[in-house]
C-alpha cells in the first residue's frame, strides 16, 4: 500500500485529459460570447497494468470547443459492469494548461477541485468522504509552468520540439489532495516517426525512487496522447489508485493540432472565475 503523500501525490497527476485542438500559442477564454461552439466526444478504457485483458473502467469524455479552442469538459467514469462512478469537469481560461477543476468520486463522495479567485490566486480543496470539512489551501505566486489536471496535454505541445530534443521541462502540478504544487520532469525515452514516448517523475530524485515513474505514448503527427500507463487517479475498492494502461480512442473526424513547435513562452496563469466553493 501507498504511504498518503506518495499515493495521492501520483494519483493526483493522472489529470490527463483530452486531446485539445490547439494551435501555435493561443489560448482558451471562456469569457468569450462568441457562439460558434463545437462538441467532441472520445474515449478511453483503463485495464489493469498487470494483466492487459482486464478491464477495470472506462472513461466518457466530452470537449465543448469555442471558436476552435477548448471551453469547457465533461468526464465521466464507469466501472467494468457500466455503472458509473465518478465525474469531472474543466473550466479553460486565459491559459490553456491549467484549467480549474472538479473531481467527485460518486461510491463515496471523495472530492478534489483546483478554482480560480477574483484575484487570480487559486484555491485547492479536499473533502475526503461526504459531510467531512473541506481542506483547502490558498496559493497566491503560480508558477509560469503550472499545471492543472486536463492541462497536461497542452502543456506538452507547447513543449514538444524541447521534448522531441530530449530536453527535461519541469512544471508545477496543482495537487487539490497534497493541499499544494507538487514539482515534476518529464523527459523523453523513445520515439519514432510516429510515436513520442515520455517518462515522468518527482523531480526530487532523492523521492523520486519511491514512486514508479508515468509513461505516456503520443501520436507524433497529431500530437494526441494514445496511452498512458501508471497510478490513475480513480481509487479501488480499498482506497489505493488503480495501476492502469488506459487507451484513448478517438473519432475519425476530429480536427488535430495544426501547431508541431515549441510555443511554451509568455503564457499567462491566471483565471477570472470566483472561487465559488
Amino acid at each position: 500500500m501507498f504511504t498518503p503523500l506518495f499515493k495521492h501525490c501520483a494519483a493526483i497527476l493522472y489529470g490527463l485529459a483530452v486531446f485539445l485542438p490547439l494551435a501555435g500559442n493561443t489560448h482558451a477564454d471562456n469569457t468569450d460570447n462568441s457562439d460558434n461552439t463545437d462538441t467532441i466526444f472520445y474515449h478511453g478504457e483503463a485495464y489493469a497494468l498487470d494483466d492487459p485483458t482486464t478491464l477495470i473502467y472506462r472513461e466518457e469524455h466530452q470537449l465543448q470547443l469555442r471558436n476552435g479552442l477548448p471551453y469547457q469538459r465533461e468526464v465521466n467514469y464507469f466501472d467494468a459492469e457500466g455503472k458509473k462512478i465518478a465525474q469531472k469537469e474543466n473550466r479553460y481560461f486565459n491559459n490553456a494548461a491549467a484549467p480549474d477543476f472538479r473531481l467527485r468520486d460518486l461510491r463515496n463522495n471523495y472530492r478534489e477541485q483546483a478554482l480560480y479567485n477574483d484575484d487570480g490566486s487559486l484555491t485547492l480543496s479536499l473533502q475526503e468522504s461526504g459531510g467531512q470539512e473541506w481542506q483547502k489551501s490558498r496559493i497566491k505566486n503560480l508558477p509560469d509552468n503550472l499545471i492543472i489536471d486536463a492541462g497536461f496535454d497542452e502543456f506538452v505541445r507547447r513543449h514538444w520540439q524541447a521534448l522531441l530534443a530530449g530536453d527535461q521541462v519541469n512544471f508545477s502540478f496543482a495537487s487539490a489532495a497534497r493541499q499544494e504544487l507538487v514539482t515534476f520532469r518529464l523527459q523523453k525515452t523513445s520515439a519514432n516517426e510516429q510515436q513520442l514516448v515520455l517518462s515522468m517523475r518527482l523531480q526530487s530524485r532523492l523521492l523520486s525512487w519511491l514512486l514508479d515513474p508515468i509513461e505516456l505514448t503520443y501520436e507524433r503527427p497529431t500530437q494526441r496522447l494514445l496511452r498512458y500507463r501508471g497510478l490513475s487517479n480513480i481509487l479501488d475498492e480499498q482506497g489505493n489508485s488503480y495501476k492502469a494502461d488506459i487507451r484513448y480512442q478517438y473519432p475519425a473526424a476530429m480536427p488535430v493540432n495544426a501547431s508541431s513547435g515549441d510555443t511554451s513562452s509568455d503564457d499567462t496563469h491566471s483565471g477570472s472565475a470566483a472561487n465559488d466553493q
